[in-house]
C-alpha cells in the first residue's frame, strides 16, 4: 500500500516565506498568496456577471418573455448564464491579476517567521 509523501518545504515565489506542510501551486506560490488573488478576482468578477444578467433581463423584456408561460425556465437560464459569466470572468481575472504581480499578503499568524 503506497502512502503519499508529505509535501516538501518550499520558498514562495511571491512573498519569499519558507512554507512547510502545504504544496506549492505550479507557479510556486503558497496558499496565502493564491488566496489573495482569488479574493481579488472574485470581487471583480461580479461586475461582468451583473452585466451579463442585466443584458439578459433586458433581452427578456425586449422579446416580451416576461409574459411567457415558461418564465421560470427563462429566469433559471439567466441565473445559470450569470453563474457561468462569473466563473469565466473569475478565471480570466485570476490569471490577469497573477501575471501583473501581487503584493504579498499581510503577516499571517499561522505562518512561522
Amino acid at each position: 500500500m503506497s502512502e503519499t509523501a508529505p509535501p516538501a518545504d518550499f520558498d514562495c515565489r511571491n512573498c519569499g516565506h519558507r512554507v512547510s506542510g502545504e504544496a506549492a501551486d505550479h507557479f510556486g506560490w503558497c496558499k496565502a498568496c493564491r488566496g489573495t488573488v482569488v479574493k481579488r478576482s472574485s470581487g471583480w468578477a461580479v461586475l461582468p456577471a451583473l452585466v451579463v444578467v442585466g443584458l439578459y433581463l433586458w433581452m427578456l423584456g425586449w422579446f416580451g418573455l416576461y409574459d411567457s408561460m415558461f418564465l421560470i425556465v427563462w429566469i433559471a437560464l439567466g441565473a445559470a448564464l450569470g453563474w457561468v459569466a462569473f466563473k469565466v470572468a473569475r478565471r480570466v481575472l485570476f490569471d490577469v491579476i497573477r501575471s501583473r504581480g501581487v503584493k504579498p499578503p499581510a503577516d499571517d499568524p499561522q505562518r512561522p517567521a
